[in-house]
């Protein structure tokens, strides 16, 4: 009767066992998750043991213990940046085999999160606007790269011309959407997903300053602009060639036209808008700038200040090549110029119209931690 009841006890106590360790393996998941998204934005441990906690492993809860490791302790990433290891550990008490004299098991589960960067490059971050994103005409957009858009009300996506048309590596709407002309969609749009905060919330805006210039600056010729606050904007016209030294610009009021049929070049440059200053990139110009590739702005070409709704409209009949994140957070943006040969392009708005032929790469390799927006991914 003892064997019979040991082995009885022995299936009862393994079955309570694995079903345990597979509750905690779903916790730890999470909680890897959890803890990756959050290493470039905040506290990655309390992420991570608050996930591990709403799936039913609070740590410091009787014996259950919830370790959050970054970098990986142990494994095939063990040392290594951008992973976070959760280790979720509890004692289990035993039922049946209490008469055998093993009155409990300690039960383990262990996941590693990747902090790496984002298949989406495209985000309208309104959760209110109708239209949030709309291709007009015969307008396209194309990418190797995913599309977001965080709204629910009305047609979160608008296609509105039989000609049009949007070509993704995937297409997510938290709401629905409508195809009034019967525009080209690839993929089908995946519907109710859950909405993504701004992507780019992580990145401090820059100091602000006294005025360098405290008027506007024109240019209808050739020239060549150094970094600093500009104070009232800074106006190209004309048919000149403009250069723009590396550096940081802050356009504090008025406004950033880049215009006429110049030809604009920088390269590590980033703007900065803020005072209420409005960004219009009209006519013929050649635009061709690049964000810098490393340091505090790395991958940020155009930030707009987030309290700021001020519209921007990228309309360069001629030709764009726009390599670097712009980040218009609170703003509509209009997009209608030809961007088809950047490395990489990523447009963070409030809402956004793409009118005109638009093409967005996702090539990172030069920058050394890749996209500054990042996504979470289980690795172990």
């Amino acid at each position: 009767m003892t064997g019979i009841m040991g082995a009885a006890g022995l299936a009862v106590d393994m079955g309570t066992l694995r079903f345990t360790q597979r509750r905690m393996q779903t916790a730890a998941d999470a909680a890897a998750l959890s803890a990756a998204a959050e290493l470039n934005y905040g506290d990655y441990l309390t992420a991570g043991q608050a996930d591990a906690a709403t799936n039913g492993f609070t740590n410091g809860s009787n014996s259950v213990t919830v370790a959050v490791n970054d970098p990986p302790t142990e494994g095939a990433y063990a040392g290594q940046a951008n992973y976070v290891e959760v280790i979720v550990t509890d004692t289990v008490p035993t039922f049946f085999m209490k008469i055998l004299g093993v009155s409990s098991e300690q039960v383990s589960a262990r996941a590693v999160g990747h902090y790496n960067s984002s298949t989406n490059c495209v985000y309208a971050l309104s959760s209110n606007a109708s239209d949030a994103i709309q291709v007009n005409g015969s307008g396209s957009f194309s990418a190797g790269c995913g599309m977001v858009d965080d709204s629910t009300a009305g047609e979160a996506l608008l296609m509105n011309g039989a000609s049009g048309s949007i070509n993704a590596s995937a297409i997510q709407l938290v709401g629905g959407y409508t195809n009034h002309g019967g525009g080209g969609l690839s993929p089908t749009p995946t519907t109710g997903v859950p909405p993504i905060a701004d992507p780019l919330a992580y990145v401090n805006a820059p100091p602000v300053g006294t005025c360098t210039y405290s008027s506007e600056q024109k240019y209808t010729g050739s020239a060549s602009l150094t970094q600093g606050v500009y104070c009232g904007g800074i106006s190209v016209k004309g048919s000149g060639t403009v250069t723009l030294a590396a550096g940081t610009y802050v356009i504090n009021g008025g406004e950033l036209n880049l215009g006429g049929t110049s030809t604009i070049t920088g390269s590590d440059v980033m703007f900065y808008l803020t005072g209420g200053a409005t960004l219009t990139v009209a006519g013929g110009t050649t635009l061709t700038l690049t964000a810098p590739t490393s340091g505090t702005y790395s991958g940020i070409l155009f930030f707009q200040d987030r309290a700021d709704s001020s519209a921007a409209s990228f309309a360069g009949g001629n030709s764009m090549n726009l390599t670097g994140s712009l980040y218009f957070p609170s703003a509509a943006v209009e997009f209608k110029g030809n961007n088809s040969i950047s490395a990489y392009t990523i447009l963070v708005a409030n809402t956004i119209l793409f009118d005109g032929g638009s093409t967005f790469n996702n090539n990172y390799s030069s920058l050394s931690n890749g996209s500054p927006i990042k996504s979470a991914s289980l690795a172990e």
